[in-house]
């Protein structure tokens, strides 16, 4: 492991790394899902550059602030906070991980829905590359960097990438769609998860605080209701509109709960809907969820005040406790699926084919996140006692692949590719996009130094490769066993 302390420790140690042929691995807080943050070669921990600047405002009265990559991004809350602002694209893991692997990833939270993913929030961008140059890049402006990789593309693809996901959010590939246009070359970089350098620095663009929030809790009794709850936050500019799943809804004890439970009764599926802005907005915002709820014959609870506020977003927030529940019972919540995005209008079709992809592995799955986006979290709850589950594990993988590509969708929204979903980049993108990935590696990281492997898969790559766990039997790990026996399944 490497640990620079400064920009020029960083640059030394890219130069010696080319000249020794290894592999760097940048990494932030280790909070990613796929994987993108651990592999073979020298992991280089940017978590000392967490220098963090104080609020400024431009002469349009647009406010930001100045970060290093590796402070924490409940810090720059904070700060926001404390000057009447706030980071959109927060994440729920905002005090554990870092602005760098924010950046890394195109991060996004569930206010996501409304303000955008972390790709635009931010406007410059300082990144160490090959030789260990460093670059200052801006936001819609180009760079010397990229002119001769945006000439070839535009030569090869013209201004647009070809056939791209229909979907909301992407943290999936190489930002094609938005460098062709423009040539921007801080979009490349966003959501690269260090294959093409390393985000040292970072200006990120706040936002200034709404004069008025509402909450509203929707119980659904049929999914196929969920594609029109989502549409209708949308039409109602709502800043959120996240959902727990009937397992998290049992798993979390709503049933139970003396508050809760007229909802959580036979509900498929809870949704949050946050509206923020002006007051006008928020009250008519209010009103077409509650009335969308009359009209389907579904439940509905309003927030009446902060308290009533800070108890519904509990709900929320009850996903990963109610997981670490079902791991002291022998299952394993699984991060394997976890974060594809389909069209919203086939969240229905989604969610019945996961029920079949599961059931016929005799398992089930905590299924929670941001269903105003058609980004889904998607856990299976895998029994690591029982021999069979590294084949089961590869079955769900490759069929939950076929099921989101069928539906036009993405394997990331807001985590990246990293070693999990690269060997399956070819099943989601059109082969001259994949080749414009390849290209844009080839040029950018010459000698493919910066994290292979993610991204864009190398020759062989398995996505389950260092998949262990430790189970009540031992270790297990891909390719043995026998079937599970079949379990009663739910989402």
């Amino acid at each position: 492991m490497a640990v620079p302390r400064d920009l020029d420790e960083l640059s030394a140690l890219v130069v010696w790394a080319e000249e020794e042929g290894l592999p760097l691995v940048p990494r932030g807080a280790g909070t990613g899902m796929p994987g993108g943050n651990v592999g073979r070669g020298v992991v280089v921990d940017l978590t000392g550059l967490d220098q963090l600047g104080e609020v400024e405002e431009d002469s349009q009265g647009r406010l930001s602030i100045g970060v290093g990559a590796g402070v924490v991004a409940a810090r720059v809350e904070a700060r926001a906070r404390a000057e009447g602002a706030f980071l959109p694209p927060l994440p729920s893991s905002a005090d554990r991980c870092t602005l760098g692997g924010m950046i890394a990833n195109n991060a996004a939270g569930p206010r996501t829905f409304r303000h955008g993913a972390m790709r635009d929030w931010i406007e410059e961008l300082e990144v160490v590359t090959t030789g260990g140059e460093v670059h200052t890049l801006r936001s819609s402006r180009s760079s010397p960097w990229t002119d001769a990789l945006h000439e070839r593309l535009l030569r090869d693809l013209g201004a647009e990438p070809g056939p791209w996901p229909r979907v909301r959010k992407n943290s999936s590939g190489y930002a094609l769609e938005r460098f062709l246009p423009s040539g921007d070359a801080l979009q490349l970089v966003l959501g690269s998860e260090g294959t093409l350098g390393m985000v040292t620095r970072a200006r990120v663009r706040l936002q200034q605080g709404p004069e008025d929030r509402a909450l509203v809790l929707l119980a659904l009794r049929d999914s196929g209701a969920l594609p029109d709850a989502a549409l209708l936050a949308r039409e109602v500019e709502a800043s959120a509109c996240e959902m727990l799943g009937r397992r998290v809804v049992q798993m979390a004890g709503l049933d139970h709960d003396p508050r809760f439970a007229p909802l959580a009764d036979q509900a498929v599926a809870l949704l949050l809907v946050e509206l923020a802005g002006p007051e006008e907005l928020v009250l008519r915002g209010r009103d077409e969820l509650l009335r969308f709820a009359r009209e389907v014959g579904t439940a509905a609870l309003e927030a009446r005040d902060d308290e009533d506020a800070l108890a519904l977003w509990e709900l929320r927030h009850r996903a990963s406790p109610a997981i670490a529940t079902a791991a002291a019972r022998g299952l394993r919540s699984t991060q394997f699926i976890e974060d594809s995005v389909v069209p919203v209008e086939t969240l229905s079709g989604y969610l019945t084919g996961l029920h079949d992809i599961l059931g016929r592995a005799g398992t089930d799955a905590v299924i929670f996140g941001h269903l105003g986006d058609g980004h889904l979290h998607v856990n299976p709850l895998i029994d690591l006692g029982r021999d069979a589950w590294p084949s089961t594990v590869r079955r769900i993988l490759e069929e939950t692949v076929a099921l989101v590509a069928s539906l036009g969708g993405t394997l990331s929204g807001e985590h990246g590719d990293g070693r999990i979903r690269a060997p399956y980049l070819e099943r989601i993108w059109a082969g001259p996009v994949v080749a414009a990935f390849r290209e844009v590696k080839r040029s950018l990281d010459p000698g493919g130094i910066f994290n292979p492997g993610v991204v864009l898969p190398v020759p062989g790559q398995d996505p389950l490769e260092g998949m262990w766990w430790e189970g009540p039997e031992g270790l297990g790990r891909p390719g043995s066993g026998a079937e599970l026996a079949p379990r009663e399944q739910e989402w």
